[in-house]
């Protein structure tokens, strides 16, 4: 066996090792498996905004928010993160959390009722890395942004 380093790893093979630890863990849990989660904005067919993520058992994780920077200041990030939210309760889910770095848009998910659990800071240097949750209402339930920076 041979250990190799790769800095541009096949996207499939990163894939299978995902898959393999998502099975484990719906084995272990009993939860069933993962479910993405995604929302696009699109203009011309070309990606202008979106939210992704996943969905497991009761919880949620949204990894990756964008909004075109000619399209930030129009609720745009705020409206993707309340649609995802209210996705995430509708599949059963009573809080999602979401990963960030300092630099990013804080105030979009502080104001959106999003609770600082967790940071480490100097990661990378010269930024933090936070961690947010936030708890999410029943199915049926809605609460409007409050305000965006993305």
């Amino acid at each position: 066996m041979e250990l190799r380093v790769e800095d541009h790893p096949d996207p499939h093979d990163v894939e299978f090792l995902e898959t393999q630890i998502r099975r484990a863990a719906s084995a272990a849990t009993g939860l069933g498996d993962a479910v993405e989660l995604a929302i696009f904005v699109r203009e011309a067919g070309k990606v202008v905004a979106g939210i992704s993520g996943w969905t497991w058992g009761d919880c949620c994780e949204l990894q990756n928010l964008w909004v075109d920077p000619r399209l930030r200041g129009r609720w745009l990030g705020a409206r993707l993160l309340a649609a995802a939210e209210a996705e995430a309760s509708a599949r059963g889910c009573t809080q999602t959390v979401h990963f960030t770095y300092g630099f990013q848009a804080r105030a979009l998910y502080e104001r959106a009722g999003y609770e600082l659990v967790g940071r480490v800071d100097d990661f990378p240097s010269g930024t933090d890395v936070l961690w947010y949750r936030k708890r999410l209402s029943p199915p049926g339930a809605s609460a409007e942004p409050k305000g965006e920076s993305t």
